[in-house]
């Protein structure tokens, strides 16, 4: 039976996940995580698709993207996921999946919401024990945040800028390297399965707007810390 297709909001972000298969560390070695990287690269120049945050991790990915149409964000990541467990199953002379199922995409309102799932998807490695800070784990987009000399240019900064609604990129820098410590020094670093497991994430009134808009019939509206409200299945 082939998969049902997935409801993508044009012009809107979403926070995607995708795990190795069966939460296999198959990015533990440093040339499938460039690899990765690279392809990156490949995919948001080919298709309508801008990055506005991501990381690599050992077992697993998050893209924070900006879509123009649910088409080109389809073909984009079938490009990018297929490409990547092609080369690794090459390099390792075996066959199977790379992938665990399908990817989780999680509708993220612009704004303040959209820039808590970036700390979210940065801490990441901080939060796992593996770094003290984000500019300590090369695969992500701390130095391109900071305005660190790169290579591969992924983040589409006038994209960033716009969905967080702030003036420009001087703007951001700041804000974002205040909050980084804030966040670093004094909030507690646990995990918040929502930024990956819900429906959608903003503020109420425009949850209730995007189940609607979205087809979902049974819903559940959750909030966390008087602050973040997210969809659940209700």
């Amino acid at each position: 039976m082939p998969r049902k297709a997935r409801n993508w909001t044009d012009n809107s972000c979403y926070h995607i996940t995708h795990r190795c298969n069966n939460k296999m560390f198959l990015f533990k070695y440093d040339k499938y995580k460039d690899f990765y990287k690279r392809q990156l690269f490949k995919m948001k120049s080919r298709y309508k698709v801008d990055i506005l945050d991501y990381i690599i991790t050992s077992n697993h990915v998050h893209l924070l993207v900006k879509i123009k149409n649910g088409e080109e964000i389809s073909e984009g990541l079938r490009f990018l996921h297929g490409r990547v467990g092609q080369w690794y199953n090459s390099q390792n002379k075996c066959s199977g999946a790379f992938w665990s199922d399908r990817f989780h995409a999680t509708r993220i309102q612009s704004g303040r919401h959209l820039g808590a799932c970036l700390f979210y998807i940065d801490l990441n490695m901080v939060r796992a024990g593996v770094v003290d800070h984000p500019s300590a784990w090369e695969y992500g987009s701390y130095n391109e945040f900071v305005e660190k000399t790169q290579r591969c240019r992924i983040i589409n900064k006038t994209e960033l800028v716009k969905s967080l609604r702030m003036s420009d990129f001087n703007d951001f820098k700041k804000w974002y390297l205040l909050t980084l410590n804030d966040k670093l020094e004094n909030i507690a670093l646990s995990k918040e399965a929502f930024w990956s497991k819900a429906i959608a994430v903003g503020d109420q009134d425009w949850l209730n707007e995007e189940a609607q808009n979205m087809g979902v019939k049974r819903f559940k509206i959750f909030t966390v810390n008087n602050d973040q409200c997210f969809i659940g299945k209700g």
